[in-house]
């Protein structure tokens, strides 16, 4: 499992330098920065020990220069979803740290004041979200990723193979069957993308294998054939 933490349009130099401390702690090292704010010295203090990834950070211009080459894109966020926004049923980072993640996966978190907004969590695989007190739910950036990279690092105790996992392409394929067969047996808009969101994120907490992923396929294929 291949780890590369996104920050989203971070604000303050010092986060950046904290998350590039706690990554260090945790074992990763792969950062990538969207747009970041300018960093100096406060972020370089910041980092202490974690210079080094800090160093190394890629700053690249947008969402999709971050995930290039990601096989599983993970979104996080403070706030509660529900039925009409099946990415915001989040996870909690616990559930994450015992899933079979494998292949290179993107966690992404937006930016201090915001966080990610609603069309970057549409592009996510299924979401992250740290139970906290509903009074003050919003967490400091390096706090989010500090827990969250915690439950992360305990699966690397854990020596599970379960085989290949499903490719990119493959599971865009699967998206794909999966999104014909909606259209085929819905007739409402607001059906069709809920039942899409779904699947997808169904799909994406599975974290299929290339043999379960071919069976699915073939699957949805024989599904299509019939109707």
């Amino acid at each position: 499992m291949d780890i590369r933490v996104v920050l989203m349009h971070p604000q303050e130099e010092e986060n950046v330098g904290s998350v590039a401390r706690v990554m260090k702690n945790f074992g990763f090292t792969e950062l990538y920065l969207v747009s970041p704010c300018s960093l100096g010295r406060r972020a370089e203090a910041l980092a202490s020990h974690g210079l080094d990834v800090l160093a190394a950070a890629k700053t690249v211009p947008s969402l999709e220069s971050a995930i290039s080459g990601c096989d599983i894109i993970i979104g996080t966020t403070g706030k509660k979803g529900g039925h009409q926004t099946p990415k915001r049923e989040a996870v909690t980072p616990e559930q994450l740290g015992g899933m079979d993640l494998r292949g290179r996966v993107a966690l992404l978190f937006g930016n201090e004041a915001h966080g990610l907004p609603n069309e970057v969590l549409e592009k996510t695989d299924f979401v992250v979200r740290i139970p906290t007190n509903p009074k003050y739910p919003i967490l400091n950036l390096a706090q989010s990723v500090c827990i969250i990279l915690y439950e992360l690092s305990k699966r690397r105790l854990t020596k599970t193979v379960r085989g290949k996992p499903l490719r990119k392409e493959e599971r865009e394929q699967l998206d794909r069957f999966a999104g014909e067969i909606i259209d085929k047996i819905y007739e409402q808009p607001h059906q069709k993308r809920l039942v899409h969101s779904t699947l997808n994120r169904v799909s994406g907490k599975s974290m299929l294998t290339a043999q379960e992923g071919g069976r699915m396929i073939s699957f949805y294929r024989k599904i299509l054939r019939k109707l």
